[in-house]
C-alpha cells in the first residue's frame, strides 16, 4: 500500500517539475513567426499529475475498503 502511495507522490511531483520546467523555459516566436515552445514538458507533466493523482485516490480507496470491511 505504500508503494502506491510513494508511486502517486513521485507522479505528482515530477508531474509539477515538468510543468514548471516548461514556464521556466518559456516560449517564444522566432522571426519567421514560428512558434518554439516545450510542448512535450507540458503534455508529460498534465499526464504525470492526473496518474498519481488517479493513483492515489484508487490507494486512498483500498485504504478506506481495507479500514470499512477490518470492522
Amino acid at each position: 500500500m505504500k508503494f502506491l502511495f510513494f508511486c502517486a507522490l513521485f507522479l505528482v511531483m515530477a508531474g509539477g517539475a515538468c510543468l514548471a520546467a516548461a514556464g521556466w523555459i518559456g516560449s517564444s516566436v522566432d522571426a519567421n513567426g514560428f512558434l518554439h515552445e516545450p510542448f512535450a514538458l507540458i503534455a508529460l507533466g498534465s499526464i504525470s499529475i492526473a496518474l498519481g493523482a488517479a493513483s492515489g485516490t484508487f490507494g486512498i480507496g483500498i485504504a478506506a475498503w481495507r479500514r470499512v470491511s477490518a470492522s
